[in-house]
């Protein structure tokens, strides 16, 4: 098996870190291009709650992964695609998902969990251009800002500066 579906939890630690508040969005889904919700052409997307924006999150990284397990293994009906055995047709976090410590790790868990969805959601020619591409990636950013001693890192460096500080 060279591609399978991530497990729903998988998705909801992603979407869950991406959608918390602090004092704004740590991944703004106004500059994720390609993002699309039902009830963001009604409110606008920076209206959504916190857990329509995970649901807008998760479910756009599920199924660009799903679209690329398709790509590998085209004859596979939907039961027999290579995953969890139960495979829901869309995704959802609710207020709730956001109290379980299950879905609470660290910096280092996201990145890797970036890494292991991105390997199975590439299989797809155009995987680049999608939406779900450019989400991961705000991720991965938005998890780099988010590793202890990072805010306190310099910017710019010169090692004469530093010597004479």
């Amino acid at each position: 098996m060279s591609a399978y579906i991530c497990s729903v939890d998988h998705f909801k630690v992603l979407a869950i870190f991406a959608s918390h508040r602090r004092r704004d969005w740590r991944v703004d889904p106004r500059y994720i291009k390609g993002l699309t919700h039902p009830e963001a052409a009604k409110r606008g997307i920076e209206n959504l709650t916190q857990s329509e924006i995970a649901t807008l999150y998760a479910d756009t990284l599920y199924q660009e992964n799903i679209r690329s397990v398709r790509e590998r293994y085209p004859d596979d009906a939907w039961d027999e695609l290579p995953g969890p055995t139960v495979k829901p047709a869309h995704l959802i976090v609710d207020r709730m998902d956001f109290e379980h410590r299950k879905y609470r790790l660290g910096p280092v868990a996201i990145l890797k969990m970036c890494d292991g969805l991105e390997y199975q959601a590439c299989e797809t020619e155009d995987w680049e251009q999608t939406a779900a591409f450019r989400l991961l990636q705000a991720i991965r950013r938005a998890t780099i800002r988010a590793l202890p001693g990072y805010e306190d890192a310099p910017w710019d460096y010169c090692a004469d500066e530093a010597k004479a500080a």
